[in-house]
């Protein structure tokens, strides 16, 4: 993880991967507090999935105890209406010589929130959202998406341009449109029709 020393090796994360109709889905978890520290959007084989899990973090434990979170995940992505219990993700922004908190900075978890509470079948624009945070940083909001370490659960699928096109997705915009569709959002080729 992002900002340890020599001196103070990362703190190990356990890793679960589930394989699901020819994906592979995978969540980390911090054995300190026992929260989510990522979600990882699916793969089509192990070994992407397993490298995406090396890159983020080089120091991993696998473990099948959190497969029963990943098939909550997979119910999301099928497009399931699931509640998911966000206080098992660690929403922390703390930062020391050993750790970071998965929310890069206070702006992002303002964000992550507001989108928390975007309900499905719904979607807002970049534009709404930081509006709804008082400004008119809506790249900002772009960007907090981009770094959103909990995709699915906090849903910055459901976040689109202003034109109401798709933009994009770190999932690609093919699997936005797909997400979106499943949870009844009417598409168009590439743009939201709203109701």
């Amino acid at each position: 993880m992002k900002g340890h020393s020599d001196n103070n090796p990362p703190e190990k994360v356990w890793i679960s991967i589930y394989p699901a109709d020819n994906l592979f889905f995978a969540v980390g978890v911090s054995p300190r507090n026992q929260k989510i520290v990522k979600i990882f959007l699916p793969q089509t084989s192990r070994e992407k999935i397993q490298e995406q899990v090396t890159r983020e973090f080089p120091h991993f434990q696998l473990t099948e105890k959190y497969q029963p979170l990943l098939k909550k995940i997979v119910k999301i992505y099928k497009g399931d209406c699931l509640d998911f219990d966000r206080d098992m993700l660690d929403l922390s922004t703390e930062k020391s010589k050993n750790k970071a908190g998965p929310v890069p900075n206070d702006f992002d978890l303002k964000v992550l929130g507001i989108v928390a509470e975007i309900p499905r079948g719904e979607v807002r624009t970049y534009k709404e959202v930081a509006e709804s945070l008082g400004g008119r940083a809506w790249r900002a909001v772009g960007s907090a998406m981009a770094r959103n370490p909990f995709p699915l659960v906090i849903p910055c699928h459901r976040v689109v341009r202003s034109d109401l096109n798709l933009g994009n997705y770190g999932g690609g915009v093919e699997m936005k449109r797909e997400l979106l569709k499943k949870e009844g959002v009417k598409i168009k080729g590439l743009r939201v029709v709203r109701p």
